[in-house]
């Protein structure tokens, strides 16, 4: 068995390590530019054009007058938050277009009378604002 282990170390390169050599890394940087947008990738941003709609500062005020106008016996009652809350959500965030057509809607299907849909057209064209 000694011979075995004479062996080994016989056999055993003679390579004296550099403990004080440098080792170069080379580093190569993460490719974390943006890849060039196509003309039709474009995803919002920007201005959009303005509409008119309703003012949201004059949301109490609407409310008040709206009930005042809606509390008339010729409406049924289980229209009438149905209209309030349609008319000026669609006046707040689409257009006042979207909420007078809603108006003509509710007037051709006989829910308002027309004395209560040109009072509400009124309201809804005083409460406007460009935004």
């Amino acid at each position: 068995m000694d011979d075995d282990a004479v062996t080994i170390a016989t056999h055993a390169p003679n390579k004296v390590k550099n403990i004080f050599k440098q080792i170069e890394t080379v580093v190569v940087k993460p490719d974390n530019r943006r890849h060039g947008r196509r003309r039709f990738d474009k995803k919002g941003g920007g201005r959009q054009k303005q509409e008119k709609r309703l003012n949201r500062q004059k949301y109490l005020e609407y409310k008040y007058a709206a009930r005042d106008i809606l509390d008339n016996p010729e409406v049924p009652e289980e229209h009438r938050s149905n209209v309030l809350g349609q008319i000026w959500a669609k006046g707040e965030r689409v257009s006042i277009e979207e909420s007078l057509t809603f108006i003509e809607q509710k007037e051709a299907e006989l829910v308002l009378p027309s004395e209560v849909a040109d009072s509400l057209r009124v309201l809804v064209k005083k409460m406007t604002t460009r935004r």
